[in-house]
Formats: structure tokens, C-alpha cells, sequence
């Protein structure tokens, strides 16, 4: 009998790199949930070889289905998803129904507190309620991890994100705010290794050295301004920046003036040597530039 390794989110960013890695793996079988099981996405990862069920986050009857049976859970909310707009509630559903199914180990991935970080100056309801499920979850006392993330680096490659014009310079659109400490994450490369490797470790008989810890799922936290000069080196060409005072959107202003004044994951080193020491190598910016940002721009 298959080891079910159930998966939300499975057609967007983080759990289809979760699912892709699991099918590499072989350890666990990836039931992959998602909303449309007949979309596109969903009938790339059937092919794939994982089990794509239908499952709605918005409905708790919905989630349990999708939980029922599985070994290890990989959990991520996902912002105006369904009948809700609240990360807090979708959460709750996936770890209530974990619990009621007696999932063996659950993966949540999180990331830092805007109204944590600033004492309430700033805050992000998408964020925060993550945050939030931080505490809900360990006080259930189902065996988990944390997975904190920070800004995709995906972002700058999106055809919705208007980050990048193509023209003889590169010219970026960024509302980061100069001096910030960026916080990075290359979630289709890093974040379903990192899960992959947690569910190994789990397998393996390590649960002990896992459960109930958090690890930063970062690949790089520096200067913004070194990140674009990475792009600038790393691609030959000129790089030129504006910065962008405001989004006209009081959560995302929040959250990136929060991080220019209160460092996000203080203290915290990169990459985390938790997931390291487990066998995780995490990818650079300056790969991310070769392999992503270079073709995206047809260069």
C-alpha cells in the first residue's frame, strides 16, 4: 500500500514543487489537492503520476476528504481562496482535519508576523494569520514542522509582477524600500526539497530531531540594492531601478515598509543549517538569474 503524502495547494507555486519533488522521490505517494482537477495544471501532475483529488479550503468537509488516510500532510493557505478570504480559517480546517485523521507528521509552511515583528505599527491579515497557525498548530500537539519563507524570487520572473521591462537596460519596478534587508526564497527549487527531505527524515525514524521546530526556507537575506546588482553582474547588463512608494494596497505597503524598519527572521542564519545538516542545498541568486531571469528575458 502506498504511503499518501497529502499535498494543498498542489497546482500553485509551493505545493507543485512539493508534488514534482515527491514523484522524484519515490518515498511518499503525492495526492495532489486542488480545486479544479481538470485544469490544466492538475492534469500535468496526473501525468506526472500523482493522485490529483479535488479538495476546497473553504470547506471543511472538502478538506477532510482530501486528508483522509494520508501519512504526512504538506499545508499552505492560500490568499482569497473559495467562500473565504481568511488564511486563519483555511488553516484551522487543514490541522483539525490532520489531527482527526491521525496524521503521523504535517509540514506548515509559514512565514514571518507583520504585526509581530512591528508590535502592531504594520500589518498583513495574509501574513499574519499565517503567523497565527504558527501557534494554533503546535498547540494541537500533531508532529510538524515550520517552514518560514520570505519574498519569491519567482516574483521577478511572474507576467503579472511588473517588475521587469525589456529593452536595451533592464529597468525594475520595486517597492522595496531601499536599505531593507531582503529576505529570499526560491520556492519551486528549494521549498519541495525542503519538504521532501523533512518527510524523509520523518520516514528515517528523526522525528524526534524534527518535531515541533521551524526552519527558514531562505536562499539569501542581503542588502536589496546587492540583489539587483547580482542581476547586473551576473547577466552583463545594465540594471536600473525605480522605487516605488507605494502599491496603493495597505498590506502590501505594510508589508514591505515593515521590513525596512524591523528586520524580518533577526538573527536567524541563511541558508538554515537545520535543513542543511539534513542534506538540503539550497540554490543561489545567481543561478536563479542564469536559469530563470536570463530565458525569461530571452537573453
Amino acid at each position: 500500500m502506498s504511503r499518501i503524502a497529502t499535498v494543498f495547494g498542489a497546482t500553485g507555486l509551493q505545493g507543485g514543487s512539493v508534488v514534482k519533488q515527491l514523484l522524484k522521490d519515490g518515498v511518499f505517494k503525492p495526492r495532489a489537492v486542488t480545486r479544479n482537477p481538470n485544469s490544466d495544471g492538475a492534469k500535468e501532475l496526473a501525468k506526472l503520476g500523482a493522485d490529483v483529488v479535488a479538495g476546497d479550503l473553504a470547506d471543511f468537509d472538502s478538506v477532510k476528504k482530501a486528508v483522509a488516510g494520508s501519512e504526512v500532510v504538506f499545508a499552505v493557505t492560500i490568499p482569497g481562496h473559495g467562500k473565504t478570504n481568511r488564511e486563519l480559517e483555511q488553516g484551522k480546517f487543514i490541522i483539525d482535519a490532520a489531527k482527526a485523521a491521525n496524521v503521523k507528521y504535517l509540514v506548515w509552511s509559514s512565514t514571518e508576523s507583520v504585526v509581530g515583528v512591528s508590535g502592531g505599527k504594520y500589518q498583513c491579515i495574509s501574513l499574519d494569520d499565517k503567523s497565527e497557525l504558527d501557534n494554533y498548530l503546535r498547540s494541537t500537539g500533531i508532529p510538524h514542522s515550520i517552514l518560514l519563507t520570505g519574498g519569491f524570487l519567482e516574483n521577478w520572473t511572474r507576467p503579472y509582477v511588473p517588475s521587469l521591462i525589456r529593452s536595451h537596460h533592464l529597468t525594475f519596478a520595486a517597492r522595496w524600500v531601499q536599505g531593507s534587508i531582503a529576505i529570499l526564497s526560491w520556492i519551486d527549487r528549494d521549498m519541495g526539497l525542503s519538504v521532501s527531505t523533512l518527510f524523509n527524515a520523518y520516514a528515517n525514524g528523526k522525528l524526534d530531531e524534527i518535531n515541533g521546530e521551524d526552519y527558514v526556507v531562505l536562499c539569501a537575506k542581503l542588502p536589496i540594492e546587492d540583489w539587483y546588482k547580482i542581476i547586473e553582474t551576473t547577466l552583463g547588463k545594465k540594471v536600473n531601478v525605480t522605487w516605488l512608494p507605494t502599491v496603493n494596497y495597505k498590506m502590501f505597503d505594510d508589508m514591505y515598509d515593515s521590513v525596512k524598519e524591523f528586520e524580518w527572521y533577526k538573527g536567524r542564519q541563511v541558508p538554515d543549517p537545520g535543513l542543511v545538516a539534513l542534506g538540503v542545498k539550497f540554490g543561489t541568486l545567481e543561478d536563479f538569474v542564469r536559469t530563470e531571469i536570463k530565458p525569461y528575458l530571452g537573453l
